[in-house]
């Protein structure tokens, strides 16, 4: 039961992610531009998709916290002692769900009913620390991905195809935090190609979920 619940746990991250994502269509329109007079309206009108996006994107990390577990126990029999690599992909990940669990905080903190009577400079710094601290979660996100990769194509913890993912999914996550660099264009923090990176790990998450399942399926 406990294996399934793991893989489980993998596949419900991905769709609460997704949900998350998805909540955006709801805004009433883009984000402000920085220190825009409108920011404390926006955020005013938009609390409810605003909230319940954070709300699903933490509950999301949750998930996917309960799923590293058994990836790492994946890992390490594939590996044995000492488990380095294993130790690696399993405090990388986590430190990644912190990163954007805290950088979800930080926007729940805007959709508190005090912070709109802040200057919209303020609430603009406050949701640039957001971005900035999910973007920050990339960099041990590449390190878990690296390790599992290692793994998977090395020692065979997954099967190979999904080691080379994994390996796809480290350039990504190493691209994502570059993304703070640009102020502008399509690797900014908020453009597009960076928002495509961000779908990558999701293309690990799932195939892995499914062969965990299948593996123990009854």
């Amino acid at each position: 039961m406990w294996p399934v619940a793991g893989a489980v746990a993998g596949l419900l991250s991905v769709v609460l992610g997704l949900a998350g994502g998805l909540l955006e269509t709801m805004l009433s329109g883009p984000w402000p531009a920085a220190g825009d007079a409108s920011y404390g309206p926006f955020l005013a009108e938009n609390r409810t998709p605003v909230l319940a996006q954070s709300m699903l994107f933490v509950a999301g990390q949750a998930a996917l916290i309960w799923f590293l577990g058994y990836v790492r126990a994946r890992l390490l029999r594939a590996e044995g002692d000492p488990g380095v690599l294993s130790a690696v992909a399993f405090g990388a990940g986590l430190t990644a769900a912190a990163f954007n669990i805290a950088g979800q905080g930080v926007q729940i903190v805007l959709t508190l009913p005090s912070t709109t009577a802040l200057d919209p400079g303020v609430l603009a710094a406050l949701m640039n620390l957001c971005v900035v601290t999910i973007a920050l979660a990339n960099a041990p996100l590449a390190l878990m991905f690296a390790a599992v990769a290692a793994l998977s194509v090395g020692r065979g913890a997954y099967p190979a195809w999904l080691g080379w993912i994994a390996a796809a999914a480290t350039l990504a996550a190493m691209l994502s935090t570059v993304s703070l660099v640009p102020t502008e264009g399509p690797l900014s923090p908020l453009g597009p190609l960076t928002t495509a990176l961000r779908l990558v790990p999701v293309l690990w998450y799932l195939p892995a979920a499914v062969v965990m399942l299948r593996e123990h399926r009854p």
